[in-house]
């Protein structure tokens, strides 16, 4: 079910939340206003991310803010689609996936660089390549948001995902290693 994530202004604080009927929560907070709303059907992950970017500006024990212009403004951004901030817990998975990419082709080239055995380079990129993804499954989080600032099993999916993706590269990276017949000593 697809919910609205919001930044409300009433006089000079301002709200972030989210709700399945904007007018309803507009009107609860008359004479605010509605300053900018996006709909996603994730709407709790991407409230996360909000609130976790604007935490050091939350007034205790509430759910307003005292925002700056500036910070009003480049949450407007985000909530209007224009800016690269994860609007899903299904972008978690992607931005571990091109870590995943990154941190192997990275192992790839220094070990390349190093000169040993193709096999055995291969081997080390897919076993650093699996670090995103055991972070994923085991911290719940990759790009930035805090598990707490979510329901418990929220992420369990992509948990799982991470999860199931780390064992097959895991093994993968085993079946090569045994492959090169030996080991080395570093």
């Amino acid at each position: 079910m697809s919910e609205f994530v919001y930044l409300m202004k009433n006089g000079d604080l301002y709200k972030l939340g989210c709700t399945s009927n904007l007018e309803i929560e507009a009107s609860k907070m008359k004479p605010g206003e509605i300053i900018s709303s996006f709909k996603t059907q994730d709407s709790k992950a991407f409230e996360a991310r909000l609130l976790r970017l604007y935490k050091k500006k939350r007034i205790p024990d509430t759910s307003y803010f005292r925002l700056s212009d500036l910070e009003v403004d480049n949450c407007k951004k985000h909530l209007e689609g224009e800016s690269n901030l994860p609007k899903g817990l299904s972008e978690e998975l992607r931005i571990a996936l091109n870590g995943s990419l990154l941190f192997g082709s990275i192992t790839l080239f220094i070990s390349l660089l190093l000169n040993k055995m193709f096999i055995f380079d291969f081997f080390l990129s897919i076993l650093f390549a699996s670090l995103p993804m055991w972070s994923l499954s085991i911290l719940g989080g990759f790009g930035g948001y805090d598990v707490e600032d979510l329901k418990l099993f929220s992420t369990v999916p992509i948990r799982l995902k991470g999860f199931l993706i780390a064992i097959s590269m895991t093994s993968v990276a085993y079946v090569l290693y045994t492959f090169t017949g030996f080991s080395f000593a570093f």
